[in-house]
């Protein structure tokens, strides 16, 4: 299983967000509540004091259980009630009273539903004033995150996708269909990456959870965990790090990329 290089899942699930966000917003899970601290509260040094915060893909909203910033503009192809604004994350229609005017975009667990994310990052630098950032968290494909989409059936991946060419690598009309393998084939080669996208650089680019994930309840679908308190999460935390330090490629569940616009937009 280490070695596949691509898995297709065989049924596409749609989560339920109208339940997952209910069970979030008025949630006593400490083990959750810690793991949505680890995925946004990071974020705050690079949204405070900034005018405009645009999230796509927001999902159902969990970023409001942490980051209570009434400036963050949440933005989905589904225009749930909690949503602001309907947004394709392929066309990117945001008008022209933002162009060149967002400090920050958002990306949590999204562009791995995106089936041309080369072609979104584009629009995005078109939107995203100089200097601005982009902040992103996405799933890890290492061997215990293909071990778990295969028992699960959950998503799919493949590592032989060409990420780069600005092609759909998947049918854009369902915009469930996956590849986890998206972000690490995007940013893992700092050089490659720069050679594509000349207008970014590349901030942070770190590697995170496998127990505060795997014990955590679950965020888009409700599972069974052992109830910790802080100190034990953050000793769950502690052996993480090192299990990930040591092996990344095994452990790994979560990448955080930090990308600031440097330069104009590139044809």
């Amino acid at each position: 299983m280490f070695f596949l290089k691509e898995y297709k899942a065989k049924k596409i699930k749609a989560p339920n967000n109208f339940s997952n966000r209910r069970r979030i917003m008025s949630s006593d899970n400490k083990n959750l509540i810690y793991l949505l601290n680890k995925r946004f509260s990071w974020m705050r040094k690079y949204i405070n004091r900034k005018k405009i915060i645009i999230e796509l893909g927001s999902g159902n909203g969990c970023i409001k259980k942490i980051i209570d910033d009434k400036k963050i503009i949440l933005t989905d192809i589904v225009k749930y009630p909690w949503i602001d604004k309907k947004v394709d994350m392929l066309k990117i229609n945001l008008g022209k009273k933002y162009l060149n005017k967002v400090d920050v975009f958002i990306i949590n667990h999204s562009l791995h539903h995106c089936a041309n994310p080369g072609l979104t990052l584009k629009k995005m630098s078109i939107y995203l004033k100089k200097k601005g950032y982009i902040l992103i968290n996405e799933p890890e494909t290492s061997f215990f995150l293909k071990f778990i989409q295969v028992i699960l059936d959950d998503e799919s991946w493949s590592l032989k996708s060409k990420v780069f060419n600005r092609k759909s690598i998947f049918n854009p009309k369902n915009p469930w269909i996956s590849n986890t393998a998206i972000a690490q084939l995007l940013f893992k080669n700092d050089k490659k990456f720069k050679k594509y996208f000349p207008q970014y650089q590349i901030v942070e680019n770190k590697l995170s959870e496998f127990f505060i994930f795997l014990n955590s309840g679950g965020v888009n679908s409700s599972f069974f965990y052992i109830k910790l308190n802080s100190f034990f999460l953050k000793i769950l935390n502690i052996v993480d790090e090192i299990l990930i330090f040591f092996l990344p490629n095994i452990f790994a569940l979560n990448r955080t990329i930090v990308l600031k616009k440097i330069n104009e937009n590139k044809k």
